[in-house]
């Protein structure tokens, strides 16, 4: 029985029973979340692709794969041979060195460009003067600049926040009272909790101080509001960096997705004294009470 198992698995990841082309994808699980991803990959892509659980990754790809397409960060963390090209999505404040690998390094944003974020924070809240980000990923150190020169053009002072411990985030809110008018929380999974959420929901809303979010989950947690990128939306960016490389096309090493979904959250808006607007409204992709 052992042996027809065996036989059975070494058949269907046998070259001749998986799809045909020089790329293969690889998801973290099985999941409602990396399937979706990958389903819109594949539509961007335009083939079938071999897919594979992380954990049941065979030792050798097929041969003739030039291109592994991952989702999560489970997936993106997998020693691959340094020839292959890598695409790794939904891997948020997770980083690969490119330098690091002789095939190309390409990353999926999980967040829009910082110039798209910010306009779209103004256009929410016009007063909007002085931003705060927070952070924990060692990743996201270099967002002080993006963020900063992104800011500058709209007339915002951008200033990053480096949270090195949770205990310490109330002090560090308190200290930025008055300072800013808002503050945004990227997709970082070192900050992100239960417990962080909640303290950064009530300084929030305690203290009229508007949060912004990238991810629809955190504005139903009690952000105002969010500008992010879809499972959907990422995967077909994927797919067309994994369809460029195959062209042999050179895509930049962060690629951001072509498409955005907003999420408003009018009861947090409410907490904080924000109204938003008529356009604003018909604008928003999901709509919460």
């Amino acid at each position: 029985m052992r042996f027809k198992a065996a036989a059975c698995l070494a058949l269907l990841l046998s070259p001749a029973a998986l799809p045909a082309g020089d790329t293969a994808a690889v998801l973290s699980s099985e999941s409602g979340a990396y399937l979706e991803a990958f389903s819109a990959f594949e539509r961007a892509y335009g083939e079938k692709v071999s897919r594979y659980a992380a954990s049941e990754l065979p030792q050798e790809l097929p041969r003739g794969i030039k291109t592994v397409v991952t989702f999560g960060a489970k997936a993106a963390a997998l020693r691959y041979p340094p020839r292959l090209n890598l695409v790794y999505a939904l891997a948020p404040g997770f980083f690969l060195d490119p330098a690091a690998r002789a095939g190309r390094t390409v990353k999926i944003s999980m967040r829009p460009t910082p110039e798209r974020t910010l306009a779209k924070l103004h256009e929410i809240q016009p007063a909007l003067k002085r931003l705060r980000i927070f952070w924990s990923s060692p990743g996201y150190a270099s967002l002080q600049q993006e963020y900063a020169e992104a800011g500058a053009a709209l007339g915002l002072e951008v200033t990053l926040v480096n949270v090195v411990r949770a205990e310490r985030l109330p002090s560090l809110l308190r200290e930025a009272l008055g300072q800013m008018d808002a503050f945004w929380l990227p997709p970082d999974p070192l900050l992100l909790s239960r417990e962080t959420l909640m303290i950064f929901r009530e300084f929030s809303w305690g203290n009229q101080v508007p949060m912004y979010a990238s991810t629809k989950g955190l504005t139903r947690e009690g952000a105002c509001a969010s500008l992010g990128v879809s499972f959907a939306q990422a995967g077909a960016a994927a797919g067309a960096a994994a369809k460029a490389l195959q062209d042999g096309a050179v895509p930049p090493a962060l690629v951001y997705a072509k498409t955005t979904e907003l999420t408003l959250n009018t009861a947090a808006a409410r907490h904080c004294g924000l109204l938003f607007s008529p356009a604003l409204l018909r604008q928003a992709d999901h709509l919460l009470p």
